[in-house]
């Protein structure tokens, strides 16, 4: 069976550590035949295509691809670096507005590592949105502030905001990115693995950036494994994303892995997400292998190589997660609120809400 286009992809990455790769991606580069949709698309999937063309360039691959293609890469590159730069300016006008009030965010995933200079270059990282940790008794306060200053909730004011993982997703107009104003770092259920407590205490200041914080890079490694394989139930599907993995090879740079998630309470799933890693950078972090890190490393593998069984992997997921775990969540808010219930009555009746709920599944069920 020819190699996944995500391990080739895996080896661009990784050509800093391993420059021989630079041979085999010749050869794959050249060949007549080669599906460059194929590796266009994955690179896309995995918001990668910035960096991979920053490795083809310094190890001076890019004249094996088509001219077209080539500019392509470059300008794509261009935009995101451009557009961080935007992201950056947008992230210090809300960190300056809540300095003046007291409060210091610390600046999680994509934004931080960005501010924290984790990548080589600002363009590298394709950040989807700024989320930021504030102290659980300023949250509050900080969402009304950076309402102020033109941010709004396109969602209606959330019942019990307090106790949310993160405020609706606040808006503005004429700015790159949405923004994320995190009470807690995780959801309930995995605050025992990483907390803002955790955070909190080990916070660093950014230089660079005056009045700006980020995590330990230990917290870092911790809360994007948390994130990645267990939130948003990465080792459960057996999927991970080449951004994440890529950030996780960052990391090893300033941390060491293993350190930094020693002694985790489920270490079976961090040595099988480290074991995908090794696998597709061909990198070493911990050498274990075990019948899970194998079973794990197959589900991935046969999920890339078998459509059919992508499916029928996620379908039991679906189902915990709409039927036995939504639908009676509905049902429980519609007997505490009168306007949960009238809006389950109205949409058990509508045509609408039948035909958007099977468009769902099958969204869920196919990724």
């Amino acid at each position: 069976m020819s190699i996944l286009p995500i391990y080739f992809i895996g080896q661009c990455l990784s050509l800093d550590e391993h420059p021989s790769f630079r041979e085999t991606i010749i050869v794959q580069f050249s060949d007549p035949g080669y599906d460059w949709n194929s590796f266009i698309w994955t690179c896309s999937n995995h918001l990668v295509l910035p960096v991979v063309y920053l490795k083809l360039k310094k190890h001076k691959l890019l004249s094996y691809l088509p001219e077209v293609l080539a500019q392509h890469l470059k300008e794509i590159h261009s935009l995101n670096r451009t557009r961080n730069g935007q992201i950056l300016e947008q992230m210090m006008e809300i960190n300056a507005t809540l300095n003046k009030s007291g409060i210091s965010p610390i600046y999680l995933k994509g934004t931080g590592n960005l501010i924290d200079g984790v990548y080589e270059d600002i363009g590298e990282r394709i950040v989807g949105d700024i989320d930021l940790l504030i102290p659980e008794a300023e949250y509050l306060k900080a969402v009304e502030l950076v309402k102020v200053i033109g941010y709004v909730n396109h969602w209606g004011e959330p019942r019990n905001p307090e106790k949310l993982k993160h405020y609706p997703t606040l808006f503005k107009e004429n700015v790159p990115v949405d923004i994320e104003i995190h009470r807690i770092p995780v959801q309930d259920e995995y605050l025992k693995f990483i907390n803002q407590e955790m955070i909190l205490s080990q916070k660093t200041a950014v230089a660079s950036f005056p009045g700006c914080f980020v995590p330990s890079d230990d917290h870092k490694i911790l809360h994007s494994f948390v994130h990645s394989q267990l939130c948003n139930t990465g080792y459960r599907l057996g999927v991970v994303s080449l951004r994440d993995i890529y950030d996780l090879y960052c990391f090893s740079k300033r941390a060491r892995l293993i350190t930094a998630l020693a002694g985790f309470p489920v270490q079976r799933k961090v040595n099988a997400y480290f074991a995908i890693a090794e696998k597709l950078l061909g990198i070493t972090i911990s050498g274990k292998q075990s019948l899970t890190t194998d079973a794990y490393i197959w589900k991935h593998d046969m999920n890339l190589a078998s459509p059919l069984f992508y499916k029928i992997n996620r379908f039991p997921w679906v189902i915990s997660e709409l039927v036995i775990k939504g639908y009676p969540r509905r049902i429980k808010e519609a007997f505490r609120y009168e306007d949960e219930q009238k809006l389950l009555v109205q949409n058990l009746g509508s045509r609408k809400w039948y035909i958007h709920h099977l468009q769902l599944y099958k969204k869920m069920i196919t990724g």
